[in-house]
């Protein structure tokens, strides 16, 4: 079974929301580990054989397709977000002290990198969005009232994409706050900074 055939699959059963593009990436991976938690088998994000089966039977049976479970406090809005999951990298903190989430990214944020990320055409990678004080404090540079410190704010790259041309895209967005070009060693990278009110 090929990657697209696999990722057909967890889309038709409501798992997967991204590209059919036969990249197992973390989102393929986190929609496996969704379909494997919700049909009592080993949650290791493999699409190895037992899932194969299982998923094939789910199917051809004609069984009703369990809906992925949204726990308790994770917010409702999360299940209409295409290309990103809340336990991707970069969408938590990273400091591993404060549990990833003081506070929890804003809708809106999150709507405007769906939208960014598909106008783009191509894979997104936030590298920082929620960032507890502590950790805000201890980045060279970052401002004391950080949006990242409220879930709204961003940054990320998209794949293939110069700085320039995203944060041109981004610019032309109407609910964004904020945006420039993330530095390093004194020169812009591909990571575009963006916020929301």
């Amino acid at each position: 079974m090929t990657n697209k055939q696999k990722q057909c699959l967890l889309v038709y059963l409501g798992y997967y929301a991204g590209d059919i593009d036969g990249k197992f990436g973390p989102q393929s991976v986190a929609a496996t580990t969704a379909f494997q938690a919700a049909y009592g088998l080993d949650p290791d994000g493999k699409f190895g054989p037992a899932t194969e089966a299982r998923i094939r039977e789910v199917i051809s049976t004609g069984e009703e397709p369990q809906a992925p479970e949204i726990p308790a406090d994770l917010p409702s809005w999360w299940v209409g977000i295409k290309y990103f999951r809340r336990d991707e990298k970069g969408i938590a903190c990273t400091c591993g002290r404060c549990g990833g989430f003081p506070v929890e990214p804003t809708e809106r944020l999150m709507r405007l990198a769906d939208r960014v990320r598909d106008l783009a055409g191509a894979p997104a990678h936030p590298s920082s969005t929620v960032r507890c004080q502590a950790h805000n404090d201890e980045l060279t540079g970052s401002s004391q009232n950080s949006r990242h410190l409220s879930g709204r704010a961003m940054d990320f790259c998209i794949e293939g994409w110069t700085g320039d041309k995203l944060l041109s895209l981004v610019k032309q967005q109407p609910e964004v706050n904020y945006a420039y070009h993330i530095y390093s060693n004194g020169k812009p990278t591909n990571y575009v900074h963006m916020d929301v009110d």
